[in-house]
């Protein structure tokens, strides 16, 4: 299978990307980037690929993809005409380098440090900690600017 490089696209002022996704069903293939990833499925079932590990997924996933982690997530039925299986998605990535320095000297920042090293391989959430963090995607959708990062940390 071929593995592809994606491009993330930054405003240069920002280290945090929030995105609505509303498709068909999923489009992105066997991809990879630097970026940590996070995938809020609000709708949509099928497969999810993340590095060696092939895992059913549902409304309600969400997965944490480190850098550079090859992954992508298959829906069940792939008809365009058929809307049953539609995907909407929370997606949110941040740069690699996203505090560091901070993340790696600071206790407070002590957890989120063991999170994304945990990333490397790929983390899943299941319930009642995919329950709170999906409310809190969801918020995040909602703010901007030094609020939007602000509530992310």
């Amino acid at each position: 299978m071929k593995i592809m490089h994606e491009q993330v696209s930054f405003s240069p002022r920002t280290m945090l990307k929030v995105k609505w996704d509303d498709f068909p069903h999923f489009t992105y293939p066997w991809h990879f980037h630097s970026e940590f990833e996070i995938v809020y499925v609000l709708k949509s079932s099928g497969k999810r690929f993340v590095a060696d590990s092939v895992e059913p997924f549902m409304e309600g996933d969400i997965t944490l993809i480190g850098s550079n982690l090859p992954h992508f997530w298959k829906s069940e039925f792939q008809n365009d005409q058929d809307n049953s299986n539609r995907v909407n998605a929370i997606v949110v990535q941040f740069h690699k380098d996203f505090f560091k320095e901070e993340i790696n000297a600071y206790p407070e920042f002590h957890r989120i440090n063991e999170l994304l090293k945990r990333a490397v391989r790929g983390v899943h959430f299941s319930n009642p900690s995919a329950e709170q963090i999906g409310k809190m995607l969801k918020r995040l959708l909602k703010l901007n600017g030094l609020d939007r990062m602000l509530y992310f940390i």
